[in-house]
């Protein structure tokens, strides 16, 4: 038995290594909150839920990992690419955004502005709402498309 003391001593150590490892990455679980300005990046991709703002229009924003994201682009021109298995709601106020989706939850696009594209190739709901005039929406894979109004 005396023998085993270093094995159990050289597993403790690792064992503690890798669970404080484990712990120093856990900045990406939880709910978040941020923005970023014209022609910067919003990034969501942790375990949890992320409100991002781009402020000033023009932003491009990533949704990623394993939450909902919300994005608010009230200036418009916006382009968000979503891989994320959670959902995603967009909101385009000023219009022209685009969103490209291949995750595995709902994306909605709500675009009062006009003129926003949606390209949904994942396996969730694809949805543009209270679209002014303009939209496109093209869908492949897997999914529920709608439009309910401003689509031609």
């Amino acid at each position: 038995m005396v023998a085993h003391k270093p094995l159990a001593k050289i597993l403790g150590v690792v064992f503690g290594l890798g669970l404080g490892l484990g712990l120093a990455s856990c900045d990406k679980i939880g709910n978040t909150k941020g923005g970023c300005k014209t022609g910067e990046t919003c990034e969501c991709d942790s375990i949890g839920n992320c409100d991002q703002t781009c402020d000033g229009g023009g932003c491009t924003m990533k949704c990623a990992g394993m939450g909902n994201c919300t994005f608010q682009c009230p200036d418009g021109k916006c382009t968000i690419e979503n891989t994320a298995t959670g959902n995603l709601v967009v909101g385009c106020d000023g219009g022209e955004c685009t969103l490209n989706t291949s995750g595995t939850g709902n994306a909605i696009l709500k675009c009062k502005g006009g003129k926003c594209e949606m390209n949904c190739s994942g396996t969730g709901n694809c949805q543009i709402e209270q679209c002014s005039e303009g939209c496109k929406q093209e869908c492949s894979g897997a999914v529920n498309c709608t439009c309910a109004e401003g689509c031609g």
